[in-house]
This record gives C-alpha cells, sequence and structure tokens, in this order.
C-alpha cells in the first residue's frame, strides 16, 4: 500500500495558496482542511521533469476501483468552485481527492472516511489535468 504523496510543484503552490488564503491548517475546525494542511505538511515535490508514472494532480481524471470490487469508477479532482457531483468533478477538499491526490497510477491507498472509517482503492488509471481545469486554477471557494 502507498503512503507517500508526491505533488508537482505547481500542485504544491496552488494548494499551499489556497490554504492560506481560506485561514486553512492544522488548527483548522472541519477534517478537510486538518486533512489538507497534513498533505501539505507531508508531500514530497517532484521535480519538474519527473518522468515516473503518471500521479493523481490537480485537475486529473482518476480511474479507482475499490479493493475486492469489480467495477471501476473515475472521478476529475477539481477546485472547489469547478467541483459538480452530477460530472465526477470531485473537490480537493472531499476525502476521496485528499486520500487520491498525490499517488501514482497502480497504487493501492486508504482513503480516510468521517467517522473513523477508512476504505482500500486500487488506483487503475490517471489521465493528465485537461488545459482548461489543471493548471490555471484560481482556488476560491
Amino acid at each position: 500500500m502507498s503512503s507517500k504523496q508526491y505533488l508537482s510543484q505547481h500542485d504544491l503552490a496552488i494548494l499551499h495558496r489556497f490554504a492560506r488564503e481560506h485561514g486553512i491548517g492544522a488548527d483548522s475546525r472541519d477534517a478537510s482542511g486538518r486533512k489538507l494542511a497534513s498533505l501539505l505538511a507531508s508531500a514530497l515535490p517532484l521535480p519538474e521533469t519527473d518522468a515516473a508514472p503518471r500521479r493523481v494532480a490537480l485537475g486529473a481524471t482518476v480511474h479507482y476501483r475499490p479493493v475486492g470490487g469489480c467495477d471501476t469508477s473515475s472521478i476529475l479532482i477539481a477546485c472547489p468552485y469547478d467541483a459538480n457531483a452530477l460530472l465526477a468533478r470531485v473537490t480537493i477538499l472531499s476525502p476521496l481527492a485528499l486520500g487520491l491526490l498525490g499517488h501514482a497510477e497502480g497504487c493501492r491507498v486508504e482513503i480516510e472516511l468521517p467517522h473513523a472509517r477508512s476504505m482500500l482503492v486500487d488506483i487503475v488509471g490517471v489521465e493528465a489535468p485537461a488545459p482548461s481545469l489543471g493548471h490555471a486554477p484560481q482556488l476560491t471557494a
């Protein structure tokens, strides 16, 4: 099971700015804020020329399967203002997105859910961020 999360320097900069603008830190009242603060404190930055396996990034579409399940689901990791459940665009502040972010295709990841629950998923595919959603977000709530 993969525990290290690697983020591009670009995604780290966006997420740090978002956390700063919204007062998100380790002492946040909500669990998603604390989880984002923890991710920012522990994520390892990728070099700009990383040629490693595809990783879950802001704007990426992720195909995943619960361990033991046979159905694959897909989500797009979105900024809060782009999130839309009907279009499977999941906000970066959701437990699923925070758990997947920074992991590589082929990894098994434990997703921390509310009420002290968790779910194991396998990342079966990662599609690069779409140009319109991936790398020019203005993370505002």
